[in-house]
């Protein structure tokens, strides 16, 4: 989510099409923000329901997306990240931003539930800057991720190292999430499969890893299409099987909506690698391509700030069920996107902000 420079090994020119990702992966993630508003609030089985899981299923390749956009500059051997600058400069930008968007979203918190500067006012406002307003998530994962560069960047200089640490990272984290939530037998597998305690490569460093890979290395035709048809076969199971287990179980169930699922890796590789190879050959008007570039070093702080317009939005009495919902979740998306834009935009104009807190 952070704007990096790089220059194209062909080219010398900023690489646009990681741009434009970027921008698009913000903007699914607000898409998705804004289906999840009244995902637990309609019946499963009425229309509505089944629009936004459809929405959510689509787009839920955004978090993974981003990771591996971070993987193809921090793990860049031609740019220097020595402990020093990763610490003074990503972690510390990190936490401070953390903070202060925590302590925001926690002083508008307080003053919706208590309307008034008492006791229980302060207690809730620290004990959610602490925790967090729930996507600040991400900053705690990015900033974990950060602190194991070095180690990282090791594996990354050996191209067998990496398909290895990324392969494992597939089968023992993601595939392994998959197979635990398998009914009679998923639970004995999975407490079965934690003793192995592969923890370096669970979580969010596969993604991280393979967007450094794709970017680096050439994928061949076959594999390409592999993944392409993966990718489009993840997201149907993912519309179905949340649709059949919802239904059957009577509420919302988000099981196959974990990030850390092969059906989603497979959904953010393909999104991926078809920028690469298909959007990468698109030539952008240096208009075209500088608006680009200027929106994605603003990502960072919109998705930050979203948040606040969901919620402004919602205390107006605007939501995805006030009209159609197939026309509603990607209007208030288009809303949450051009008003965030604005607030970071004014934002960007004082450096302390621009430097520490987007």
């Amino acid at each position: 989510m952070e704007n990096h420079e790089k220059r194209n090994a062909e080219m010398g020119e900023r690489v646009v099409w990681l741009d434009l990702l970027r921008v698009i992966a913000i903007f699914c993630m607000m898409v998705l923000h804004v289906c999840a508003s009244q995902f637990d609030s309609v019946d499963v089985s009425s229309y509505d329901w089944q629009v936004f899981n459809v929405y959510d299923s689509l787009v839920r390749f955004c978090v993974p997306v981003f990771v591996m956009i971070s993987g193809v500059f921090f793990l860049n051997p031609e740019k220097e990240y020595p402990l020093k600058k990763l610490l003074k400069k990503n972690v510390l930008r990190m936490a401070t931003a953390y903070l202060f968007w925590a302590f925001c979203y926690a002083v508008a918190e307080a003053f919706v539930e208590y309307k008034a500067l008492n006791g229980d006012f302060w207690s809730s406002v620290l004990q959610n800057t602490i925790t967090g307003r729930y996507h600040l998530w991400f900053i705690n994962m990015i900033t974990g991720i950060y602190l194991v560069v070095p180690f990282l960047r090791k594996i990354a200089e050996n191209k067998r190292l990496l398909e290895y640490y990324i392969a494992l990272s597939f089968f023992a984290g993601y595939v392994e999430n998959l197979v635990t939530a398998v009914p009679f037998i998923g639970d004995s597998l999975g407490e079965a499969l934690d003793k192995m305690a592969l923890y370096m490569v669970l979580g969010y460093t596969g993604y991280f890893m393979a967007g450094y890979y794709f970017y680096t290395y050439e994928i061949s035709r076959k594999m390409r299409n592999a993944i392409y048809l993966l990718g489009g076969v993840s997201v149907i199971v993912t519309i179905v099987g949340t649709s059949a287990i919802s239904s059957s179980d009577g509420v919302a169930k988000t099981t196959l909506y974990n990030n850390l699922l092969p059906t989603i890796c497979l959904c953010a590789w393909a999104v991926f690698l078809f920028f690469r190879e298909q959007v990468s050959k698109v030539r952008f008007s240096k208009r075209s391509g500088e608006r680009i570039v200027a929106l994605a070093g603003l990502s960072f702080g919109m998705y930050l700030v979203h948040d606040f317009v969901n919620i402004a939005l919602k205390l107006a009495g605007i939501t995805t069920t006030s009209f159609q919902p197939l026309l509603s979740v990607p209007a208030l998306a288009c809303i949450v996107f051009a008003v965030s834009f604005v607030i970071i935009w004014v934002m960007s104009r004082i450096p302390f902000a621009r430097k520490y807190l987007m």
